[in-house]
């Protein structure tokens, strides 16, 4: 027969919270609250009331790897030996979301290093736009036919893309299409993954 489980001594609060902060490389509060789509405010209540936050932590632990142990009970290494391999096949890339047109900076984004090898690039970055996530390959900047990260006038938006003859090109914008000189534009990169946010 199984023996008794009791509960451990879970960390709480504030301790717990600079846990988070540490293994998702958050800044303050605000960037926390970014990272794991929860309002700040909410933040804030775990550290008055002193909670634990626990679907927040089993979605941390199977996103990234880390110790459940070391992140809820405060027990051992972050990061346990047999995940410090996982880690050095990994690279980190700049993240961005994009909103009414704008790029803001978002905290880095941990990219398995087979991807990159894959896509045959190591100069990417991801654009978080509603649902998806797309890896964005900078090297890619000369458009032919596909889906691109393009800056008009300093607004920043994903389009279908497709060159014409007299360096032209055909910009998709919900449904219809416009004709625009190359020169018009700038594309930043083009789209060379779409994740879907989970």
């Amino acid at each position: 027969m199984q023996a008794k489980i009791e509960a451990p001594d879970y960390l709480k609060g504030r301790d717990v919270v600079e846990n988070l902060k540490i293994v998702t490389k958050s800044r303050d509060l605000l960037a926390l609250a970014d990272v794991i789509g929860v309002p700040r405010s909410t933040i804030s209540t775990w550290n008055t009331r002193n909670m634990t936050p626990f679907e927040v932590l089993i979605r941390i632990h199977l996103e990234t790897g880390v110790s459940m142990k070391w992140l809820a009970l405060g027990i051992g290494e972050a990061f346990p030996e047999s995940e410090k391999s996982k880690v050095a096949n990994a690279t980190s890339i700049d993240s961005f979301r994009l909103r009414s047109g704008v790029l803001e900076e978002s905290n880095s984004f941990v990219l398995d290093k087979s991807i990159c090898e894959e896509l045959e690039t190591e100069n990417l970055i991801l654009v978080k736009e509603d649902s998806q996530r797309l890896l964005i390959d900078k090297e890619s900047i000369h458009a032919t036919s596909g889906k691109y990260l393009i800056d008009m006038d300093g607004s920043f938006s994903i389009n279908e893309l497709q060159r014409l003859p007299g360096k032209k090109l055909a910009i998709s914008f919900n449904g219809s299409t416009i004709n625009v000189e190359e020169n018009d534009i700038k594309v930043v990169g083009r789209v060379a993954m779409v994740m879907g946010k989970e």
